[in-house]
Order: C-alpha cells, then structure tokens, then sequence
C-alpha cells in the first residue's frame, strides 16, 4: 500500500495538471467556488460543535469567524 505522502504526491501533481489546464475565465471562477466550499465545510463544523444553533446562529457564528481571520490578516 502506496505511503500518505506517495499519495499527497499524485493528489497534487494531478491538481496542477487539472489548474494548467484550465481557461483564464475558469481560473478567475475558481476562487468564490473554492471560497465557497470553505463556507461550506466551515459551517458543517460549526454545526458539529453547535447543535443547538439554528442556521441563522450558524451562519453569526461563521461571519464572526471569517471577521476575525480577516482581522489577523490586516494586523
């Protein structure tokens, strides 16, 4: 059985043949997708930590995060 890192290896290098072969314009669109599935994986685990949330809680709580990463990113 190929190692961890044998396999990050060909998951990469297949993720860069995948980017070079895209359009400019595909390019420009990968951004918000990817963003996106960050939101997205973001507030499946603030849902995992807060049950108790309502999806109007979840998505406070992922502004206030996403707020406080931009803060760190301008101090």
């Amino acid at each position: 059985m190929p190692s961890l890192a044998v396999l990050a290896d060909v998951l990469y290098r297949e993720e860069v043949v995948r980017a070079r072969a895209m359009t400019p314009s595909d390019k420009v669109l990968e951004g918000p997708r990817l963003f996106e599935r960050a939101c997205r994986v973001m507030r499946d685990g603030i849902r995992h930590q807060h049950p108790e949330l309502d999806e109007a809680g979840i998505l406070a709580l992922l502004r206030e995060r996403l707020d406080r990463v931009t803060a760190l990113e301008r101090s």
